[in-house]
């Protein structure tokens, strides 16, 4: 394929699917997951998240999950169930490194 036929094809999905959740394929083989927040002429930048897949035991806070200060008794049923921050992280994709666009999918 021409690499501005590929080129415009990745801008058109990209623009199509601007703010929704979607996976893509680089050149390499590997898989991105994020949400479209950005597309330019020669790119598109996705929201990934980050750092609440990989939590591991003894990373947690000070008090453990769900410390409401106190003692258990707040409104939130006490202790035992942890809290999820969703973070995510801009990552800029030059269109000549994506081999394709998996279409959004929901939860």
């Amino acid at each position: 394929m021409d690499h501005n036929t590929h080129k415009k094809q990745m801008y058109e999905l990209c623009n199509k699917f601007h703010l929704y959740f979607v996976q893509i394929q680089a050149i390499d083989g590997q898989m991105y997951d994020g949400i479209i927040e950005d597309v330019d002429d020669d790119s598109v930048t996705l929201l990934m998240p980050y750092g609440d897949m990989d939590r591991e035991v003894g990373t947690e806070r000070q008090y453990g999950f769900g410390y409401s200060g106190y003692g258990g008794y707040g409104g939130y049923g006490g202790f035992g169930f942890p809290r999820r921050f969703r973070r995510f992280r801009r990552f800029r994709f030059p269109f000549f490194r994506l081999r394709r666009l998996f279409f959004p999918y929901y939860y």
